[in-house]
């Protein structure tokens, strides 16, 4: 075998070496953006989820059993107290329940994730011409706010931070 030979042979392996490394780095960044993507997706499920549930339940403690007319705005839970009446995080009965939940979990979907999810929620009063508006004083409109993330015990994030809120409101007169 010549030299040019040789040259070409070793010009084709350096070329054939710089391909496959090209392709196995494409691959692992498809692979951390599609698992990223499917955190996301998880995050976003996980903050619907509680905003569907916290919109189930009853606007306020006291309309649970008997509905308030329009002059009982004073009847509602005063805005200090927004919140779990007991202390009991699976006796969930009323909207403002879940103000100040702060719930962890490890949900397995996702296998290739590390880590697990956390969810913070406030719910608060808000004015009815301005739903970003926060009320001093109780209002017929609560809103909640949903923050999920998925990360370590060392508070390390993995990925995004995900963040929705919903207002409810009390139309029973």
């Amino acid at each position: 075998m010549g030299t040019g030979q040789t040259l070409l042979t070793i010009g084709a392996i350096m070329l054939l070496g710089t391909v496959i490394l090209t392709v196995n780095r494409n691959l692992n960044t498809n692979n951390l953006v599609l698992i990223n993507s499917n955190i996301g997706l998880e995050e976003v499920s996980l903050a619907t989820s509680v905003i569907q549930e916290a919109e189930g339940k009853a606007f306020d403690q006291h309309t649970i059993n008997n509905p308030l007319n329009s002059s009982q705005l004073d009847s509602l839970t005063p805005t200090g107290s927004l919140g779990q009446e007991n202390g009991n995080p699976n006796d969930l009965d009323d909207f403002d329940d879940y103000n100040g939940l702060n719930n962890q979990g490890r949900l397995d979907s996702i296998p290739l994730s590390t880590g697990e999810y956390y969810v913070r929620t406030r719910v608060y009063y808000v004015n009815a011409n301005d739903p970003t508006d926060t009320s001093s004083v109780p209002t017929w409109n609560k809103r909640i706010d949903v923050t999920v993330w998925n990360g370590n015990a060392n508070g390390t994030v993995n990925g995004d931070v995900v963040k929705m809120h919903s207002v409810f409101s009390y139309w029973h007169f």
